[in-house]
């Protein structure tokens, strides 16, 4: 919101200026300022202003790839968490969670980012938990597939016991 306000007011006194200095000076200076304030001037002068400051206030261009890094990260640290949950079922009473952000900013340091803020962690976690819906409906899929299959089988062989084969001959 600081930001904002800085900006506005910085935008503000950009504009207002060269109405301030045309009615400031009436004598042999005003002829040098009215052909520096020209509407191309000052569109080209205002256009480097409002480039500059979107450029470092907005930023979008290092948002979009420390998204991408950011969900990279929760992929490869929730696959990390789950291997070394499946190494030893017994010793898995940890926070899953909690260890994939430990991994992810443990990766993100050695990669040269930052850590993750909070509203990023929270992200993080909520993409732990779909993948982690991913892999159990998978699961689930999985369990309905070789339930039907077993099924069918024990269906065709409960067949061939019951029916009577007629001897050929």
């Amino acid at each position: 919101m600081k930001k904002r306000i800085i900006l506005g007011a910085a935008l503000a006194a950009v504009l207002a200026a060269p109405v301030a200095l045309a009615q400031a000076t009436t004598s042999v200076g005003s002829s040098i300022l009215d052909a520096l304030f020209t509407p191309t001037n000052v569109g080209v002068a205002l256009g480097i202003i409002v480039g500059g400051v979107s450029l470092f206030a907005g930023g979008t261009w290092l948002t979009t790839q420390r998204k991408r890094r950011i969900a990279l990260g929760a992929y490869h640290a929730f696959h990390v968490v789950e291997d070394i949950a499946a190494e030893d079922p017994a010793d898995n009473g940890w926070d899953k969670a909690a260890r994939g952000l430990q991994v992810i900013d443990a990766w993100l340091v050695a990669q040269g980012w930052r850590p993750l803020k909070p509203g990023e962690q929270e992200l993080v976690k909520l993409e732990f938990k779909s993948l982690h819906g991913v892999q159990k409906a998978e699961e689930k899929v999985q369990e309905q597939a070789l339930s039907v299959a077993l099924g069918a089988v024990a269906t065709k062989a409960a067949l061939e016991a019951t029916v009577p084969s007629m001897p050929r001959g």
